[in-house]
């Protein structure tokens, strides 16, 4: 196919899929000087998508030929009543971006928040009990702080651990409501990886924030009729499409959705601690 013009006012017809996708995960934020408040303004990911593309700088040794012979995938696809060039732009946007996140991603720090909480619910769970000469717990317990190139400061003293707990409990609600509290912070040099496996999840859920996004989650959702024997599951189509990606050489993955089925089961919480080093 052409390259794309790098048009951000009249975005090219066909990344119509990508933008509304792209809009969720990598959202460009802006904020109305009259309030004060932020709203979402498009997305930042079209000029670097549209710049990899250009340049051949895109993840996946697929090509689009591979996709238009692909019968089954575009069977389904025009069975569902999608578009065959936006769908196109959507998978090498979607493979993309899990590529960035999951095999080229940026290391980051849990939210001040969260790490905070589970240390305190972690001290309070071994909590014993109390009594006129402190706190006690059920099992010996310490506090660490480690500064690079330092000794590293151990606590252990039962008292002090439970205070910081308890201070941490009570001041919860004014610790969530700070703007530090709820941010990650980005650790630029330290390059990570998830496993295959979180990838081919995120590569699924993307998919299906997709499908489920207005006005697609009515448009898509025709039904089989009767006497046809291509199936109108998108869930199926998600699995052969990380088949035909080679995201898994699993050939399961081509034949039903049980497979990827284990895959959603397994990771339906996952909260994936990297950031995408690509679309940001």
């Amino acid at each position: 196919m052409e390259k794309l013009k790098e048009d951000y006012i009249n975005i090219d017809p066909r990344l119509e899929y990508m933008e509304q996708i792209a809009t969720l995960y990598v959202p460009d934020i802006d904020i109305d000087p009259s309030t004060g408040e932020k709203y979402i303004c498009g997305t930042a990911a079209l000029p670097f998508f549209i710049n990899r593309y250009n340049q051949n700088g895109l993840y996946g040794h697929f090509t689009y030929e591979d996709y238009i012979g692909n019968e089954s995938v575009q069977e389904m696809l025009k069975g569902l009543g999608i578009d065959i060039d936006k769908f196109w732009f959507l998978l090498l946007f979607i493979f993309d971006y899990t590529c960035g996140t999951c095999l080229d991603g940026i290391k980051t720090t849990g939210v001040g928040v969260e790490q905070l909480t589970k240390f305190a619910k972690a001290i309070a769970d071994n909590h014993k009990e109390v009594n006129q000469f402190g706190v006690s717990f059920k099992k010996p317990i310490t506090v660490s702080v480690k500064v690079e190139g330092k000794h590293q400061i151990v606590i252990d003293n039962a008292n002090a651990i439970g205070y910081l707990a308890a201070v941490i409990a009570n001041n919860l609600k004014e610790i969530e409501e700070h703007p530090w509290m709820q941010t990650q912070q980005v650790r630029m040099n330290t390059p990570a990886e998830e496993k295959e496996s979180i990838q081919i999840w995120l590569f699924y859920k993307m998919f299906n924030d997709f499908f489920n996004l207005e006005p697609y989650n009515k448009q898509f959702n025709a039904r089989q009729k009767k006497g046809s024997t291509v199936s109108l599951s998108k869930t199926l189509l998600i699995s052969k499409l990380i088949y035909f990606t080679k995201l898994s050489k699993n050939k399961n993955f081509s034949e039903d959705e049980f497979t990827l089925k284990g895959y959603i089961k397994q990771y339906k919480d996952k909260k994936i601690d990297t950031i995408n080093s690509i679309y940001f």
